[in-house]
């Protein structure tokens, strides 16, 4: 099959690596893969040679993409993200077009695409008034690049944090949909003893998260990092206090490193991060986070053992192509 997707933001956070991964393993199964971004998007970074990428400039995008269309006849297109969704579906002479749902379901950007692959059940659920076939497909867990040798005990010693304190780990955007400030706030409401705390991520809300954390030397905020893999190893407890998900990557890459977890109980998450052995506590309250802090710090430190088996990636993916094949058939 030849398959187009179109990603045309220039970042390159959760929704940027989904389409990437999914792009390489569809390669491995075998099939034609080519992948429209921005001129300035940073996500070939994450994709094999076999994977063959087109720029189409923000200028006259939707003519270029229907010329590239033209030129490639794909089987399938699959839009990421709003820009992608508005472009394929502005075209009215076009292959079957689909769209994950990376946020959530909006008419002006996916009511007339083919199909839409909804990452958890709640969002299908919001689903009103789509004319095309509509799934729920679960988010993987990412590979990991190796962490290298003594991860936990290099990254405490770059750090500066005892090999035997306990570290709480954020990584992720410092976004308002994260909520980074409330760690901060439950973390210094928790007064640990011989603990840290560590954020990794950059965005709109890091001056705030920093000014807040000021005069704390336990609290590290390192800002942007490549370097997920040898954190977890670092991490005694990770916890993500989001005020809304769909199923963050994060998470997925926390429990394939075997982390206690904590998180905030919206919906999304509720419905896959196994309860216990993470711990699921109300957004938006600190108090009550502060209260996990100090049960999972009076612990031994520790690994858990998730069942990774519904977010085999090669499983997912697969599913993704049957999908392909069953909006086609609609679309024929």
């Amino acid at each position: 099959m030849r398959i187009l997707h179109g990603v045309f933001t220039r970042s390159l956070f959760g929704s940027e690596r989904y389409a990437a991964d999914l792009a390489r393993l569809q390669c491995q199964f075998g099939h034609e893969v080519h992948i429209a971004v921005d001129p300035r998007s940073r996500l070939p970074q994450l994709l094999p040679e076999a994977v063959r990428v087109h720029a189409l400039p923000w200028f006259a995008r939707r003519w270029r993409l229907k010329a590239l269309m033209k030129r490639l006849q794909p089987d399938i297109c699959h839009a990421h993200l709003s820009a992608a969704c508005k472009a394929l579906g502005a075209l009215t002479q076009r292959p079957p077009a689909v769209a994950t749902l990376h946020v959530g379901y909006k008419p002006r950007q996916h009511a007339r695409l083919d199909g839409l692959i909804a990452l958890t059940d709640s969002a299908a659920a919001r689903i009103a008034d789509f004319k095309g076939r509509v799934t729920r497909i679960w988010n993987w867990s990412p590979r990991l690049p190796d962490p290298g040798a003594d991860p936990r005990g290099t990254v405490r010693r770059e750090l500066g944090i005892a090999g035997d304190a306990f570290v709480i780990g954020f990584v992720g955007r410092l976004h308002p949909s994260k909520n980074p400030q409330l760690l901060v706030e439950a973390y210094r409401a928790a007064g640990l003893k011989n603990a840290a705390l560590v954020l990794a991520g950059d965005g709109p809300e890091r001056a705030d998260v920093e000014k807040r954390a000021a005069g704390d030397p336990t609290i590290h905020v390192l800002g942007l990092r490549t370097d997920a893999a040898r954190l977890y190893q670092a991490f005694d407890l990770f916890v993500l206090p989001s005020r809304f998900e769909q199923v963050p990557l994060v998470l997925m890459e926390a429990m394939a490193s075997g982390l206690p977890i904590a998180a905030s109980a919206i919906e999304s998450i509720a419905e896959f991060l196994p309860v216990p052995p993470a711990h699921l506590f109300p957004s938006e309250d600190a108090q009550a986070l502060a209260a996990v802090l100090n049960a999972e710090a009076a612990r031994a430190q520790r690994r858990e053992a998730y069942d990774m088996t519904p977010f085999n990636p090669e499983t997912q993916a697969a599913k993704i192509m049957t999908f392909y094949d069953t909006v086609r058939a609609a679309a024929r």
